[in-house]
């Protein structure tokens, strides 16, 4: 009976979110990168170049025995057949980047590559972003290369109102 319950909270809840804080928006917005680079665009579209096509990075409430915790998900998919040896990926919203997959033999699942990051506790520093009452951007720096040296960079935005931040501290209490 809890199962099922949490299993529809965890649906209304995911759709919520997705409805409210992962929605494109079609305004133009700038938002600064680590490194003091800084990213324009409308919206925040999947991130692609001719090689490689990134889902948007999801934010995940993890229950491991009895204390919940959050993660982030990340998938991508190689087009035209590319190979990657490596693939890197950094929260550089802040300051200074924050490290949270570095996959040196990346596999392919039917046809995508998807992987989770570390654990956050929800006090963590990594998490502060969710107690911030305005609408927060962050931005994850992709980093592939293949076999042969080639390597690329692509830039993936997510966008969390507070709303869907209130729902995802909701959800890890």
């Amino acid at each position: 009976m809890h199962g099922t319950r949490l299993k529809a909270f965890s649906i209304v809840v995911l759709s919520f979110l997705w409805l409210t804080g992962c929605a494109s928006s079609t305004s133009h917005s700038s938002v600064p990168i680590a490194g003091a680079l800084e990213r324009q665009g409308t919206g925040f579209k999947p991130a692609e170049n001719d090689r490689i096509i990134v889902s948007e990075p999801s934010l995940q409430a993890v229950n491991l025995d009895g204390k919940y915790y959050l993660r982030w998900s990340f998938a991508l998919r190689p087009k035209q057949g590319a190979v990657l040896s490596t693939i890197r990926i950094e929260d550089v919203s802040d300051p200074v980047p924050l490290f949270l997959v570095n996959d040196v033999s990346p596999q392919l699942d039917a046809g995508q590559w998807m992987e989770n990051a570390g654990l956050m506790d929800l006090p963590s520093a990594s998490a502060r972003w969710l107690f911030e009452s305005k609408e927060t951007v962050r931005i994850f720096r992709f980093t592939m290369s293949e076999p042969d040296g080639q390597s690329y960079v692509l830039y993936q935005g997510v966008r969390y109102s507070p709303a869907s931040k209130e729902a995802l501290r909701a959800m890890v209490r």
